[in-house]
């Protein structure tokens, strides 16, 4: 079953984790990249994954398995993935 999440629905989501600072940050960061050259999609995934990886979330499970470590980290990753797109108009 396929969950339909509306914009709203991401940035509360990403409001109540994020400073808009954190997502201001994010979306030039992106933007540098793909004004650099990198591709729309290397960008998009690397700048987010970079900065996931600064914030060091204690909700991502870095000591499970590969399956809960995804899970946790994906929570993050998806709704960060459409905010940065939906705000660079790519979707």
């Amino acid at each position: 079953m396929d969950i339909v999440v509306s914009e709203k629905q991401i940035i509360n989501f990403l409001r109540r984790r994020f400073s808009s600072e954190d997502l201001l940050w994010i979306v030039n960061d992106v933007q540098e990249m793909i004004d650099e050259g990198e591709s729309v999609d290397t960008a998009v995934y690397d700048g987010i994954r970079d900065f996931i990886k600064s914030k060091k979330f204690t909700e991502i499970d870095e000591f499970g398995d590969d399956q809960s470590y995804w899970d946790s980290y994906l929570k993050y990753e998806r709704p960060l993935v459409s905010y940065v797109k939906m705000k660079l108009g790519l979707i």
